[in-house]
């Protein structure tokens, strides 16, 4: 059974980010409502270090434990729905997600729709990667991962890095991504359309006509809708979602996939957990669902 801390913070995102998530909401207006609820989360851990260190088009960040640490590096792609982030949630969340498997975090604040459609922010992650290889970091040393937007972008860049012959990275991790971009509404997204208190498909259908710079014939591409990819030899991959989510479906569908191409895929579906929870750190459930993306950083690099 959810916390009480997790009922209220359901209530609170009911009353205030669902109805700004829903259609007819302008880019603006949806990113002046995130800034908002993002000025009640601390800028960033006594017990880290961040510092910038840009790509070619986008910012980035390294993100260290204080204490010495091992050579793992997490590399997390935010979410927002392509078309917006909250800076101060994913640092907060990758920093504890670092300190909790003893490693650095490297993230990529990839370029947003629809000043910048698809391609651009999924090239910025594909380069976020490659430098990584460039610098000398060894690809079984880096689990990649993401909320939302950013497990999409997780898939997608896993695809395409195999489609390219770069070698893969050790593992990924993906939370409730939004893994089919096409405009069906079956499934979890119809049964969980009022159980769900975050998410709207409203904001999909919007956000994708953004994210594809209004071509919906990108839609099925696997970088775009990565359940439509070919999984064969991707690397183990951890999904969790939170029962009531609308997207839940898309994990599940994107497990069975990977199964049935012999790929290691476990899927965490946590009951009455709202979309993106592990990124609320006042959540007795959010650490927990950290320590255990730790536990999988560690397997994936001994």
């Amino acid at each position: 059974m959810p916390s009480w801390q997790t009922g209220l913070a359901n209530f609170i995102a009911r009353l205030s980010l669902k109805p700004l998530l829903g259609g007819g909401v302008s880019v603006d207006e949806i990113r002046s409502g995130v800034a908002r609820v993002e000025r009640l989360v601390p800028r960033q851990l006594d017990s880290v270090t961040i510092e910038s260190e840009p790509l070619s088009h986008c910012e980035a960040e390294w993100i260290r434990p204080r204490t010495p640490c091992s050579d793992r590096v997490v590399l997390a792609f935010p979410g927002g729905a392509f078309i917006t982030c909250l800076p101060r949630v994913e640092r907060l969340m990758l920093s504890r997600l670092c300190l909790a498997a003893n490693a650095r975090g490297r993230l990529v604040f990839y370029r947003l729709a629809p000043e910048h459609p698809f391609p651009a922010g999924h090239d910025d992650c594909i380069e976020a990667y490659t430098r990584l290889l460039d610098s000398g970091v060894a690809p079984g040393r880096v689990v990649i991962g993401g909320v939302s937007a950013g497990g999409a972008m997780t898939l997608a860049v896993l695809l395409a890095l195999k489609d390219r012959g770069v070698p893969l990275p050790a593992g990924a991790y993906v939370l409730s991504p939004v893994a089919d971009l096409s405009d069906h509404r079956a499934g979890s997204r119809r049964v969980n359309r009022r159980r769900d208190p975050v998410l709207r498909h409203e904001l999909g259908t919007d956000a994708r006509s953004m994210y594809l710079g209004g071509d919906l014939s990108l839609v099925s591409h696997p970088y775009v809708s990565p359940i439509n990819g070919d999984f064969t030899g991707l690397p183990p991959m951890l999904f969790q979602v939170g029962s009531p989510e609308i997207l839940l479906d898309d994990s599940r569908r994107c497990v069975e996939r990977a199964r049935a191409a012999g790929v290691r895929a476990e899927i965490e579906v946590w009951p009455g957990m709202p979309h993106g929870w592990q990124g609320l750190a006042f959540l007795p459930e959010s650490g927990q669902a950290i320590d255990r993306l730790a536990d999988f950083v560690r397997e994936c690099c001994p």
